[in-house]
This record gives structure tokens, C-alpha cells and sequence, in this order.
């Protein structure tokens, strides 16, 4: 019979229990990655490191240093502490001489899945550099951006680089996106201010976000990148459809609702559109608009955006991406296949080089 006191023979039951407990925990925790590396395989790892910044929207965390593996590609991110992706900060005053680009968008322009030199922006920048330009261009995207948002982030900070010409880019998710960021609303056919801000989670959103735990868990274990891509994709689809369910309260029944929606999108992302161009009329500087066309299950390109919308403007140019990339199908590889279906290298450089030849052939710096 032990001669220890009770409560050392209960502190070392507890400590045992605690053991076996973390133990278990970790073996459990084996155990599910290999289910998942086995039965579904290796799971798109990509931590968004997306914040609330300061002018009440979202950015990149300033300062964040992190990776991005999938079976495709592993890129390193590294993000200046002005929530863009550069190696340096900018500031506000241009350098001497220099043209500035401020180019927007979502993940596609941030640069999922290549590194920073291989992104579209930094291929821009190059190419105009080369033909005798001294140019900056600002990789302002941000992963999941809207074009409300797009437009709120030019109008509430971007303006301040004084840039000479903006390039936005376009995706279809777009569309879904501006109606769950909720930020520009249409009413009898007007653009009205929605919410005051956007921050999916709020304060807990930016808290897993800036988390080392949540953030190195996303980085490197496949079972918990399948739980909250999963949770993710849930939580969209649930603000979308009560973002949609509340303008129905507001405006009543109509046609089919899934009709009533996919118009309401469209007409929503034109009259975004028609005030990110008067507002580049007002500070005088042009307008590009890149439409990125989204991979079919085939293999073929659809190119998405609003058809009603009127291009034709001064000062206004639209891009459509597939007239790049058709050409190389089938010979090159455009887009990553195993996991999100994000452009490859060679269609950055080909966006680049597409981008700086619009520049040039229609004297946009001049």
C-alpha cells in the first residue's frame, strides 16, 4: 500500500488522465490525417490572413508572412504593412517621375498559387518598365474582395497613392460576392449604401485569422483545411441566400427566385461598375477592366461579365482574358487542376504582357 498523502496520490491520477487524455488527442489527430490523406488526398492549404482594416472593409494582414501548398504548387506570401503584397511599402507620394497602377481584385490578382514576381501585376510592372516607363504597380487584391469592395477599398485609402490608372479584374464569383459582402445595394434601380462595413466573423474572424495556432493548423494539416473550407463554403451560401431573402422582404415576390437573383447580381455588379468608372473620370485617370474567364469542367473558357455592361466609354477599357489564353489551350497549362483552379505562371505572364501592350498601344501613362 502507498505511503503518499491523498491528495499527491490524486494530483498524480490527474496528471495521468491528462496524459492518456493528450495521448489520445494526438494519436486521434494522426489518425484523421492519414483518413483524410488516404481516402480523399492532399486538401488545399491556403490561410487567407484577411483582416479588418482600418477604413471598415477587409485587407490583407499587414506584416503576414505565410504559406500557401497545395498538390500543386507551394508559394510564400509576404504581405508590406500596408496590406499588399510587395516586398516593400509605398508611399503615398509617388517618386519623382513615376506613373503609378493601382490593380484590384480578388485572389486572382493577390496571386494564389505563384510567387510574387510571377503575379500579373508584377509582370505589368516589368514589361512597362522595359519599354522605357518608370511605373509602380500596386498589388491591392485581396482574397474573396467584391467589386463593392474593390470600389470602397479605391475610394477610401487607394486614392491616396495618387495613382495614374487603375486595372480591376473580374471573376464570377464576383457577382455571389457583392451580394454577401452587402456593402452597395440596388433600389428601384439606384446604388445606395448597404452595410457599414464588412468583416465575415468580426472580431473572431480576425482573431482565428491572426491566430499562430489557426493559421499554422491551415498552413500544414489536411484534416482541418477539409473542416474549414467545408464551414467556409457553408457560411457563404447561408449570408448569401439571407442577404437575397431580406431584399425580397423589401421589394416582394417576383419572378423565380433563382432568376430574381442571378439578375439582381448582374445589375448590382454593372451599377458597381458605373461608379468605379466615374469616379476614375473624376480623378482623371483611366479605367481597365480584365475579365478573368472561369475553367469549365471540359476545359474550355466561359467568360462571365455583365454583357450589358457599356464598355464603349472614354477612358474605359475591357479586357477579356480568354482572347489571351484560348490560343494556348490544350498546349499549355492555364490553370492548376488539383486545387482551385487558379491561373498558372505562364497565364500571369500572358496577362501581364496583354496588360502592358493596352497600356502602351493606347498611351494610358501619357
Amino acid at each position: 500500500m502507498s505511503d503518499a498523502p491523498p491528495a499527491k496520490l490524486r494530483l498524480r491520477a490527474a496528471l495521468a488522465s491528462l496524459a492518456l487524455l493528450t495521448i489520445s488527442l494526438i494519436v486521434s489527430a494522426f489518425l484523421l490525417e492519414l483518413a483524410v490523406r488516404l481516402a480523399i488526398g492532399e486538401q488545399v492549404k491556403f490561410p487567407r490572413h484577411v483582416v479588418g482594416a482600418p477604413w471598415g472593409i477587409r485587407y490583407n494582414e499587414p506584416n503576414a508572412v505565410y504559406r500557401h501548398k497545395s498538390p500543386d504548387v507551394t508559394v510564400w506570401f509576404r504581405i508590406n504593412s500596408q496590406g499588399m503584397r510587395a516586398e516593400r511599402d509605398y508611399p503615398y507620394e509617388k517618386p519623382p517621375g513615376t506613373k503609378r497602377i493601382v490593380s484590384l481584385g480578388d485572389s486572382y490578382t493577390v496571386g494564389f498559387e505563384v510567387d510574387v514576381d510571377e503575379t500579373f501585376s508584377s509582370v505589368l510592372e516589368r514589361e512597362l518598365n522595359a519599354r522605357g516607363q518608370q511605373v509602380e504597380v500596386l498589388n491591392a487584391g485581396v482574397s474573396g474582395f467584391s467589386t463593392a469592395e474593390q470600389y470602397l477599398y479605391l475610394e477610401r485609402e487607394l486614392w491616396k497613392y495618387d495613382p495614374d490608372m487603375i486595372v480591376i479584374s473580374f471573376f464570377v464569383n464576383d457577382l455571389v460576392d457583392n451580394t454577401r459582402a452587402d456593402l452597395l445595394r440596388l433600389s428601384d434601380g439606384n446604388l445606395v449604401p448597404g452595410a457599414d462595413g464588412y468583416v465575415p466573423a468580426g472580431r473572431l474572424g480576425d482573431f482565428l485569422n491572426t491566430s499562430l495556432l489557426f493559421n499554422w493548423l491551415s498552413e500544414r494539416s489536411d484534416s482541418f483545411a477539409l473542416i474549414k473550407e467545408t464551414l467556409t463554403r457553408i457560411t457563404k451560401r447561408r449570408i448569401v441566400t439571407q442577404n437575397l431573402r431580406n431584399l425580397d422582404d423589401t421589394e416582394g415576390d417576383g419572378k423565380d427566385a433563382a432568376g430574381e437573383a442571378a439578375d439582381y447580381q448582374i445589375d448590382l455588379a454593372i451599377a458597381i461598375y458605373d461608379r468605379l468608372y466615374a469616379s476614375a473620370r473624376r480623378h482623371g485617370v483611366p479605367l481597365v477592366i480584365q475579365s478573368i474567364p472561369a475553367l469549365r469542367p471540359d476545359g474550355t473558357l466561359r467568360d462571365r461579365f455583365p454583357t450589358r455592361f457599356d464598355h464603349r466609354r472614354p477612358g474605359l477599357y475591357l479586357l477579356r482574358a480568354g482572347t489571351f489564353l484560348e490560343p494556348h489551350q490544350g498546349e499549355q497549362l492555364l490553370y492548376w487542376t488539383r486545387s482551385q483552379a487558379h491561373w498558372t505562371p505562364f497565364s500571369h505572364l500572358l496577362s501581364g504582357r496583354a496588360l502592358a501592350a493596352l497600356t502602351v498601344e493606347n498611351r494610358l501613362l501619357e
